[in-house]
């Protein structure tokens, strides 16, 4: 099923990009991919049913690590599609008071589930089993998540680390627009401008960025943190899932680090003399 999973989660980030590329209005962008995610959430629990996962490290991965990929993608885009239908064309201070109410709303669901959310970005394991697993909604033990309307096709807390995802992607996505309406008159040209060439291959890039964060020196997801990297480093990475396959296959699936490791202590111990 891993596989499976894997290959439905290359297709959903395959098909969202190519909505990217289409001259649509950004509600029309966001409500095609809605469809998808509908589309590609209900492939992925025709998959759940039909496989076993009967072991708790299984369930575990599914609930936490594969789920809420495809799930945090259909929420935000339907906030998205609340915030473009609901956002005011009047003045800048009707539009900033409107984008203060969004960021209220976003935060208030983040610190409702605060404790949860900081179990997570501190990437603790030890109530993964509780958490991530296919058991009954407890409330002693799971009151303070969101009771999930789907409980043959959820663990307690997967619906909710969904929502907070997107909540998170949200907030940010709020503090760009914050940005933008206070800088109306910043050149778009600037930050095309302020990008750098990457000399590596597509792989190597994506060995950077996995590494990162996994060592937990990038927060956010990676779509989040491949966008940022493709803009400021002038590069079209591609289907990065795929790509990371291909490093995990590899005899030595670390060679960059290995080279950036050996060029940097080279370059001290050059320095020094």
């Amino acid at each position: 099923m891993e596989n499976l999973c894997f290959d439905l989660l290359s297709e959903l980030e395959q098909r969202l990009l190519d909505i990217d590329s289409r001259r649509y209005s950004p509600i029309e962008k966001c409500s095609e991919k809605v469809k998808i995610c509908q589309e590609l959430t209900g492939t992925l629990r025709e998959l759940y049913l039909e496989a076993s996962l009967n072991t708790v490290p299984k369930q575990i991965h599914f609930f936490k690590e594969v789920k809420p990929k495809f799930f945090s993608e259909l929420h935000y885009n339907h906030r998205m599609i609340t915030f473009y239908k609901d956002r005011p064309r009047g003045s800048t201070k009707l539009k900033d008071k409107y984008i203060n109410q969004c960021m209220e709303e976003a935060s208030s669901y983040m610190q409702k589930h605060c404790e949860f959310r900081n179990y997570i970005n501190m990437k603790s394991d030890h109530m993964d089993e509780v958490y991530f697993t296919k058991r009954e909604y407890c409330p002693k033990l799971h009151g303070s998540f969101e009771y999930p309307l789907e409980p043959e096709f959820s663990s307690p807390a997967d619906p909710t680390y969904s929502c907070l995802l997107a909540a998170d992607r949200f907030m940010q996505f709020l503090k760009n627009e914050k940005f933008a309406l206070k800088n109306p008159t910043l050149d778009p040209s600037w930050e095309y401008q302020k990008t750098l060439d990457w000399q590596g291959s597509k792989t190597d890039l994506v060995e950077l960025v996995y590494a990162l964060h996994a060592a937990g020196k990038l927060k956010g997801d990676l779509k989040h943190s491949f966008a940022v990297m493709e803009k400021a480093l002038n590069i079209d990475i591609g289907n990065y899932y795929r790509l990371y396959t291909d490093i995990k296959l590899k005899k030595n699936p670390d060679s960059l680090l290995e080279e950036l490791k050996t060029s940097l202590l080279e370059k001290i111990r050059q320095e020094n003399q």
